[in-house]
């Protein structure tokens, strides 16, 4: 079983290494969107620290979006996907592997960059940190939204709005408490109440996602 799953896993990596272009874009989109504001604000250290929050986390979540509208769309094209359901191997762990790969090739360069990005909010210390360790908690729980969206809507041509209806309200608890964790960070505040929140996601959608995924994608391609 874990030969196939590593099978499973390197094959969704040279496959989303193939589509380079889609992944440079949701890179790009989280890029311009976090530094649009210090560029066209200002100097204005005050300002830029009470934003910083809350902007990460929706250009995490429209990275995530923009990426996750193809994690099953090509397996569903090649006709790999309805195979998959049919085998004997669990689907809840193959779309599990599936959805830990897309993060690793979606969301961990987001995480790699947060802390370059948060230095040009005028943040320092351990609050870099602390911007880091909040989308490293964040991402994965994003990511399974986005997959179980991305189930539902899997047989639609365009699913891109429905997707966004899907996720955008799922996704708002984790968007809340990720932008308060950063904000106590940054004003001295103890920040474990939201990051144990945010951990206490991470284990929820990681657990549950998968199985609610798996049987997604069976009711969309029956």
């Amino acid at each position: 079983m874990m030969k196939v799953l590593r099978i499973i896993f390197l094959k969704d990596l040279k496959v989303s290494l193939r589509r380079w272009s889609d992944l440079l874009t949701s890179f790009i989109l989280f890029v311009l969107v976090c530094l649009i504001f210090p560029l066209t604000l200002g100097n204005d250290p005050s300002l830029l620290l009470k934003i910083i929050g809350p902007v990460m986390l929706v250009a995490a979540l429209l990275a995530t979006l923009l990426a996750m509208q193809n994690i099953f769309r090509p397996d569903v094209l090649n006709g790999s996907l309805e195979q998959l359901t049919l085998n004997s191997y669990p689907l809840t762990l193959i779309i599990c592997t599936k959805i830990f790969s897309f993060w690793v090739i979606t969301s961990l360069p987001l995480i790699l960059i947060s802390g370059f990005i948060a230095s040009s909010y005028y943040v320092t210390g351990n609050s870099i940190l602390i911007v880091i360790l909040t989308l490293l908690l964040s991402t994965p729980s994003l990511v399974h939204i986005s997959a179980l969206a991305a189930a539902l809507t899997v047989a639609i041509r365009y699913p891109g709005a429905l997707m966004a209806l899907i996720i955008i309200p799922l996704s708002l608890p984790i968007m809340i408490f990720g932008a308060k964790a950063i904000e106590f960070s940054i004003s001295g505040i103890d920040a474990s109440a939201p990051l144990y929140f945010l951990l206490g996601m991470m284990f929820f959608t990681c657990s549950l996602g998968p199985v609610v995924t798996a049987a997604a994608i069976k009711i969309s391609i029956d």
